[in-house]
């Protein structure tokens, strides 16, 4: 796989072993250090590091959007952002450092992502930033009369602030995110080079007398589209058959706003409503804030396909916990040295995401996303190992896409490769088992290459 570093941290030494680190945890993926490391003294090297007050997880984060800016650019990215809560139940005795979870008894974190995706093709193209949320402080008094910037729900406008400003290449950036950032000074304050797309949470007053569910209540049903519902714990995916109603609204400041935010905002509204949901399921409804344009039928459903995608994010969660790393089960015990390491955890999950996402050759992304060109002829070789004779066990997909990669690790981890009705396509666990095979191979081509450029003497 591509070749990289962590980050600079000012010292060629560290940036090496931020780079051997990154690259273990992409070809084991675990948390666990000792498991990471070839041998003892690589594993002091990776305990030193991230213990080393000179490694920042800002570094850290800062080249990792320098890149994804880099795969950004001329693009309308979605900067979509969300919050995974890591719990550890059993570590209480253990722990360090660490905060209350959100059951107020156990320890956990909790870590809000904002990641970047092609708006045409959903394409993932890598981390654009991650708040880190420890209440080391317990539950806080007086939530409502502390100024935003003080409060956990900060890190929704922050997120805007830091997409806009670290996707400068994009040609255009489009935050979307869940029921929790439905905060008034997110529409406030929104930066001038973002735009928003947020499910509404609470039914707000509008600048008219009227409530918002009111005034969506009034609209004409001007659509009727089928989508799709992912998986959600229990709940199984599904198709829904949708009414779409859509028009502009004005919301009023909130009484508990700070005065100096603009007694109201101007925005465009699309309501997604389920028409009869099966017996025992919760009807989708979906009220979608948006300040891009949605005055038409095709302008509407363009809202609801790009909030769609905001499902990537919990399929890198996904990834991140019980479908790949397992990084709740990491036995580190100090938070700072943790919080670093679920960085490098959280680059790794977008990375083996983007494999999933491209598995169909939808996303287009060229497989220089992913691969040094010197690793072309190992692929390539591979790629004709596990081709059976059949044209339905051939490789579809041209070699210069991300799609002809994904469909070499999802072999690797099992996969049949069959794609006609009645076979699944690979899925996160399958292309996580075919990294674990994959990178191995790589690291012996490239040991066998640098080999037979060493003249013995």
């Amino acid at each position: 796989m591509q070749g990289d570093t962590l980050g600079r941290f000012n010292d060629a030494r560290l940036e090496r072993v931020g780079g051997a680190l990154l690259a273990s945890m992409e070809q084991h993926r675990t948390l666990c250090v000792h498991r990471l490391a070839k041998d003892r003294n690589q594993a002091i090297q990776f305990g030193r590091f991230l213990d080393n007050p000179a490694v920042s997880t800002h570094e850290m984060l800062v080249h990792a959007a320098r890149q994804t800016n880099r795969a950004a650019s001329g693009r309308h990215v979605l900067a979509i952002q969300d919050t995974t809560e890591l719990h550890f139940p059993t570590h209480g005795a253990s722990k360090r450092g660490f905060g209350s979870a959100g059951n107020g008894a156990d320890v956990g974190l909790f870590l809000h992502p904002v990641l970047a995706v092609d708006a045409d093709n959903g394409g993932l193209l890598g981390l654009v930033d991650c708040v880190v949320l420890n209440r080391i402080h317990g539950k806080v008094d007086n939530r409502r009369k502390r100024v935003a910037e003080e409060k956990e729900s900060y890190r929704w406008l922050q997120g805007a602030e830091i997409a806009g400003d670290q996707l400068g290449s994009a040609a255009m950036v489009t935050v979307v995110a869940d029921r929790e950032s439905d905060i008034y000074d997110l529409f406030a304050r929104r930066p001038a080079e973002v735009h928003l797309l947020c499910r509404s949470a609470q039914d707000r007053s509008l600048a008219e007398p009227m409530l918002l569910s009111e005034c969506c209540d009034a609209w004409p049903e001007q659509d009727r589209t089928t989508i799709e519902v992912p998986v959600r714990g229990t709940r199984p995916a599904r198709q829904a058959v949708v009414a779409l109603r859509f028009g502009t609204v004005s919301l009023k400041r909130p009484r508990q706003a700070a005065a100096e935010l603009p007694d109201s905002v101007a925005l465009w509204v699309v309501d997604v409503r389920e028409i009869d949901p099966p017996a025992g399921q919760e009807p989708v409804h979906w009220r979608l804030l948006t300040t891009h344009q949605a005055s038409t039928v095709d302008q509407a459903r363009q809202i609801v396909a790009w909030y769609r995608r905001r499902w990537i994010i919990e399929q890198v969660f996904r990834s991140l916990k019980t479908h790949g790393l397992r990084i709740e089960d990491s036995q580190m015990d100090e938070a700072r040295s943790f919080t670093k390491l679920a960085l490098v955890a959280l680059i790794a999950a977008a990375r083996s995401m983007q494999l999933v996402l491209a598995r169909d050759g939808s996303t287009g992304q060229k497989i220089t996303d992913a691969v040094e060109p010197a690793d072309m002829p190992a692929l390539r070789s591979l790629n004709t190992n596990l081709e059976g004779r059949t044209e339905k066990l051939k490789n579809p997909h041209d070699s210069t896409t991300l799609a002809w990669l994904a469909w070499i690790v999802a072999r690797l981890g099992g996969w049949s490769g069959y794609t006609s009705k009645g076979y699944k396509p690979p899925g996160p666990k399958t292309m996580h088992h075919g990294l674990l095979r994959l990178d191995p191979i790589l690291l012996g081509w490239r040991l066998a290459i640098r080999s037979a450029d060493v003249r013995l003497p």
